[in-house]
C-alpha cells in the first residue's frame, strides 16, 4: 500500500472507525474541504489545494467525488440534515401545545441558522452555488423542512387546536411566510434580536388567523421562547 493510500485511524472519532478505508479517505476530503470552504472560501479553493491538505494526489480526489461541486453538495447536504435534527428535537419535547411546537421550530431554525452564518459566513457562498449547480438540492432541503411544519399543523387540526381547510396548502403558505428567518443573513443585515421580534409579530398574525378562539377571547401574542443552547449547532 502506498502512502497515498495510508490512513491514521488514531486521527478520527472512535464511531469512525468501522468505516471502509474507502469512506475514511472520503471522509478525510470532506473534512479538509469544509476547512478549506470556510477559511477561503468556494471559488478560491482547488482540487490541487484539497489534495495536498490530504497528502495525496489530484487523481485522488477524483476517485471519490467527480468534482469540486459534488465535494460542496455533500457538505451542504450533511449541514442541512443537521439544521432539520436540530428542528426535530423540538418536537421531542414534551408537554408542548402544537402551537408551542410550530413556534419554537421556527425560532430554533432561525437561531440555528443565523448562528451558523455568523460564525462561518462563507456559509453563504457555498450554498448560493450549491442551489445554482444542484437545483434539486434546494427542492429536497426545502421538502424535509415543509415535512416537519406539516406534522405539526397535521396534529394541531387533529385536535382541534389549528383549523385550516387544507394541512398541505397552509404548510406551503407557513413555509414561505417565514423563508426570510431562514438564514437570513441571506437576505437582511437585521440582528438576531431584531429578527425574533419581527418573527414575534409575523407569527402573531398566523395564529389569529390559524387558531381557533376560545370562548370568544382573543388569540394571544406570540412571545419569543428563551433560547435553549442545546438546540443551536454552532
Amino acid at each position: 500500500m502506498t502512502n497515498e493510500y495510508f490512513v491514521d485511524y488514531s486521527l478520527y472519532p472512535s464511531y469512525l472507525v468501522s468505516m471502509s478505508e474507502a469512506d475514511l479517505i472520503r471522509e478525510k476530503i470532506l473534512v479538509a474541504a469544509r476547512e478549506r470552504f470556510a477559511h477561503y472560501g468556494y471559488p478560491k479553493t482547488t482540487i490541487a489545494e484539497l489534495a495536498d491538505d490530504c497528502a495525496m494526489s489530484s487523481g485522488n480526489i477524483y476517485r471519490f467525488f467527480k468534482g469540486k461541486i459534488d465535494i460542496a453538495v455533500e457538505i451542504a447536504r450533511r449541514e442541512a440534515l443537521s439544521a432539520v435534527e436540530v428542528l426535530e428535537s423540538v418536537l421531542a419535547c414534551p408537554y408542548r401545545s402544537s402551537r408551542q411546537r410550530l413556534e419554537e421550530v421556527i425560532f430554533a431554525d432561525l437561531r440555528h441558522t443565523y448562528h451558523l452564518l455568523e460564525n462561518q459566513p462563507k456559509t453563504v457562498e457555498l450554498a448560493q452555488v450549491v442551489v445554482a449547480e444542484r437545483p434539486q438540492f434546494q427542492i429536497e432541503s426545502l421538502r424535509r423542512e415543509r415535512r416537519l411544519f406539516q406534522r405539526i399543523l397535521h396534529e394541531g387540526a387533529a385536535s382541534g387546536e389549528f383549523a385550516t381547510d387544507s394541512v398541505p396548502a397552509t404548510t406551503i403558505a407557513l413555509h414561505g411566510l417565514t423563508l426570510k428567518y431562514r438564514y437570513p443573513q441571506v437576505f437582511t443585515k437585521q440582528s438576531l434580536e431584531e429578527l425574533e421580534r419581527e418573527l414575534a409579530h409575523v407569527l402573531s398574525l398566523v395564529m389569529r388567523g390559524l387558531m381557533v378562539a376560545q370562548d370568544g377571547a382573543p388569540v394571544p401574542a406570540t412571545e419569543i421562547p428563551e433560547e435553549d443552547a442545546s438546540l443551536t449547532l454552532r
